[in-house]
């Protein structure tokens, strides 16, 4: 068994400027994960619904190509 060459030397203890309180911190990043979740679902459920209530609507990007107005030539309104 090893013996200390140094006896312990009594260091003032410093606070930690660094504290958390790890159950606020856990629940803002829970509480802030879920808000941005719901928020991306409905973004995306938005995007989905507008193109399907509105085929003829020329705002709707992604339903342009099967719009009969964006066909080459095609007839416009």
């Amino acid at each position: 068994m090893a013996t200390p060459t140094q006896s312990p030397t009594n260091v003032p203890e410093e606070t930690d400027p660094f504290f958390y309180d790890y159950a606020t911190v856990q629940t803002v990043g829970m509480t802030l994960a879920t808000i941005m979740f719901v928020l991306g679902i409905i973004i995306i459920l938005s995007k989905k619904v507008k193109c399907r209530k509105a085929d003829s609507s020329p705002t709707c990007k992604s339903c342009k190509s099967e719009l009969p107005s964006s066909a080459p030539g095609g007839g416009g309104v």
